[in-house]
């Protein structure tokens, strides 16, 4: 059996993001369609889980035409309302449905969620998490058996191609038409292809995302990173009003160089001016002036508003600074979250920015505030997801290269727990073609002395960011299945392989 997909729904969140901006991260090359998703707190331990909403609709189209799928997905719901557990599709065309009826009843039925029951089992109260499972067979009467928390909760034979007339699924789909709303976590799907993983896993296994942490042997070079947070987590915007000084403070995990400040307006205003600004920190507030910049006219909303500063200013990593504009304009600006960390102070924007910083009014809204660094001398922060956002970052921050064979690889946190099983391990980047012509990449494991490029080397990345992934069932090292040991030691990454 091989590994189709793997998801934790890690990599689209924090908790509470900006619903637009998980839908976009979602469809980034991961699922092919996305409505009313946003992300939630995990349903097991670590990551986030999906929150499928009022009229949630979530499909990925699959490689290939699958006979039979194997696979499961923890999931919470409200009762009271019909969810759409796991679909499976021809198409457009739902070949069967795992439902979760508003009585709590699991049932398999042909077609849509509102097709024909073919059977059913247990109920399940309301806002419990529990794990299902799938065996299921594709035909006018095939073989099915569905499982609950590992243990099999229906088996026989049924119409599932309730759809079309192919004995075959090639898109899944997570779905909620009604009110209310459920959560899913935990996806695994397989095939029936290969020697491992041959069968439902009977174990409510867990999905664990890590990021990388350091370099372990690098050849790309610097593009770009950032420093603090480059999309909103919540829709709320703010003001600082005309006249102003507004500021927030970050601390660099690694030295770089401030080259400018951008912030991204929430309305429009094509006279407004903008100068960025940063500032040394004095236990916690703001000091002494350190650079500004060149005027900004003109905010658009929803577009990046970036201030470049005159003098670069070199930042020391575990510094603190302080880093925004004066404007002269009252604009809104997004918000990247519900804290209030910003901070502001009236100043007459055509004296240009103090020396000294004013007294600030502090527990001001936390606007959308980043700078953008060059010079930082690790790849795996500009690579990595920045841990204050958990959303890919693009342009922004990225590392590049153009030299066939060459290859960067991270080291990553060890997991949380050491696991009885390690059934298969993914690794996923975002990535996009620059240049002209073809390439390919491959995204990387290397376990003692063996790198691999798992199932799925060679693969023409886009000319837009997209998620690449790769699977590694065994330790490529051993070719048996993984060690927690040997997963911890591993270093995972990415290669220009033509």
């Amino acid at each position: 059996m091989t590994a189709l997909f793997i998801e934790g729904f890690d990599k689209y969140g924090p908790a509470n993001a900006v619903a637009a901006n998980v839908v976009a991260a979602l469809t980034a090359n991961e699922w092919t369609t996305a409505a009313a998703t946003t992300i939630t707190a995990p349903l097991s331990a670590t990551g986030f889980a999906l929150s499928a909403g009022f009229n949630c609709s979530l499909k990925k189209t699959l490689a290939a035409n699958y006979s039979r799928l194997i696979g499961g997905l923890r999931f919470s719901g409200t009762l009271g309302n019909l969810a759409t557990l796991m679909q499976f599709l021809d198409g457009s065309s739902a070949q069967c449905s795992i439902t979760l009826e508003t009585t709590g009843v699991i049932n398999l039925r042909t077609g849509s969620q509102t097709g024909t029951i073919i059977t059913g089992g247990a109920t399940i109260s309301a806002n419990t998490t529990h794990y299902l499972e799938w065996d299921i067979t594709f035909g006018a009467s095939a073989a099915f058996t569905v499982y609950l928390d590992g243990a099999s909760l229906f088996t026989g034979t049924g119409n599932t191609r309730g759809g079309t007339s192919n004995n075959f699924a090639n898109v899944i789909a997570i779905l909620n038409s009604a009110t209310g709303g459920w959560t899913a976590d935990d996806l695994y799907l397989f095939d029936t292809t290969g020697s491992q993983n041959n069968a439902v896993l009977l174990t409510s296994p867990r999905v664990e995302t890590q990021f990388p942490n350091a370099d372990s042997s690098v050849q790309f070079s610097f593009g770009a990173a950032i420093l603090g947070s480059a999309s909103q987590r919540v829709t709320a915007t703010n003001a600082p009003g005309a006249n102003q000084l507004f500021l927030r403070s970050f601390t660099p995990t690694q030295a770089g160089v401030l080259q400018s400040v951008s912030c991204i307006p929430a309305a429009t205003s094509a006279g407004a001016n903008y100068k960025a600004v940063a500032y040394s920190d004095n236990s916690g507030v703001p000091n002494s002036l350190l650079s500004s910049g060149s005027q900004v006219t003109g905010a658009t909303s929803g577009t990046v508003l970036t201030g470049a500063l005159v003098t670069p200013q070199t930042l020391s990593a575990g510094t603190a600074y302080w880093i925004g504009f004066i404007t002269d304009t009252s604009v809104v600006l997004q918000e990247v979250d519900s804290t209030t960390t910003g901070a502001k102070a009236s100043n007459t924007y055509g004296s240009g920015a103090p020396g000294t910083a004013p007294t600030m009014t502090t527990g001001q809204p936390s606007w959308v505030l980043y700078g953008n660094l060059t010079g930082v001398g690790v790849n795996f922060y500009e690579d990595g997801i920045p841990t204050n956002q958990n959303q890919p970052v693009g342009d922004p921050s990225y590392v590049f290269d153009s030299v066939s064979g060459h290859e960067d690889l991270y080291n990553f946190p060890a997991l949380s727990v050491t696991p009885s099983a390690i059934y298969a391990v993914a690794v996923k980047g975002y990535c996009k073609r620059s240049d002209s012509g073809s390439r390919t990449v491959s995204l990387r494991m290397k376990s003692g002395a063996t790198d691999s490029g798992g199932t799925a080397p060679g693969q023409s990345p886009a000319t837009t960011y997209g998620w690449l992934d790769s699977f590694f069932e065994t330790d490529p090292n051993t070719s048996a299945a993984w060690a927690p040991g040997n997963l911890n030691a591993a270093t995972s990454g990415f290669k220009i392989d033509s």
